[in-house]
């Protein structure tokens, strides 16, 4: 009864840990199809797994994360603003820039309603200066992640491939030779 039981213990856990990898795929998609317009390796970097363990029969995807710039979201500079595909179709934020500050970092930028003109030197080229401006961002991956339909796509994903994947890893297991 015992290597039995170790057995089905062991099955549980890497049909688990099989089923986590599963959902954190199936979340990104699920995010991007329910029209959050940022790439899916985006997405899968918000979300953090841990693992199942023998004694450990629980395995979790945690969504975590700050909001993503909405440069991630196919920002387009227009003439009259940042044209940006976040959630519902393409939506234009008037008087928004897309700007590379001098870290490299690239963004959608708007000035702030204080913003003074300035004469800045910079490069060895003076010119007019609105300073100071802020980033604008987007949804982040946990709001993604609360979208109903995720939800719902997420819940029938586990109630559909787990017995699947858990009677699998018990067969294969069944059919190694102990001590292996």
């Amino acid at each position: 009864m015992g290597a039995e039981q170790d057995m089905g213990e062991r099955g549980q856990v890497r049909a688990l840990n099989k089923m986590i990898d599963e959902v954190k795929v199936q979340a990104a998609r699920a995010v991007r199809d329910a029209g959050y317009n940022v790439k899916i390796a985006e997405i899968k970097r918000g979300i953090r797994v841990r693992y199942a363990a023998p004694g450990r029969l629980r395995a979790e995807a945690v969504a975590s994360g700050r909001p993503i710039p909405l440069i991630n979201y196919g920002a387009r500079e227009t003439s009259k603003g940042v044209s940006v595909n976040v959630k519902s179709g393409r939506k234009l934020i008037p008087g928004a820039f897309i700007a590379t500050m001098p870290s490299g970092h690239k963004g959608v930028f708007v000035r702030e309603a204080d913003a003074k003109h300035r004469k800045m030197v910079n490069a060895r080229k003076p010119g007019w200066h609105a300073l100071p401006i802020r980033e604008l961002f987007g949804p982040s991956v946990p709001d993604g992640l609360a979208n109903d339909a995720v939800e719902r796509t997420l819940r029938q994903l586990i109630v559909d491939r787990y017995p699947v994947l858990l009677e699998r890893e018990v067969r294969w297991l069944q059919r190694r030779k102990p001590g292996r």
